[in-house]
């Protein structure tokens, strides 16, 4: 799975807890908060896109995201993306 493929699975995630929102303003530097998704939202896309990609992280890692580029930086080098 690509790094495009890991931030399609994200955004669609941010989508399914967020259905209104314009699809075009989910970006990498944007972050959840911003978009209007509470700490509920964000954990239900965190869980969803985990679940979709099959990867087990530990909260450590998840801490220190601060947009959704970043999220999916850890996520893509979790299942073996260059770091």
């Amino acid at each position: 799975m690509g790094r495009d493929q890991v931030f399609a699975v994200v955004r669609d995630n941010i989508l399914a807890v967020r259905p209104g929102l314009d699809p075009a303003e989910i970006r990498e530097d944007r972050s959840m908060t911003e978009l209007g998704c509470d700490s509920l939202d964000r954990m239900d896309v965190v869980s969803g896109a985990l679940d979709e990609i099959g990867l087990e992280l530990g909260t450590d890692r998840l801490a220190k995201v601060r947009d959704i580029g970043g999220l999916v930086d850890v996520l893509w080098h979790g299942i073996g993306g260059p770091a």
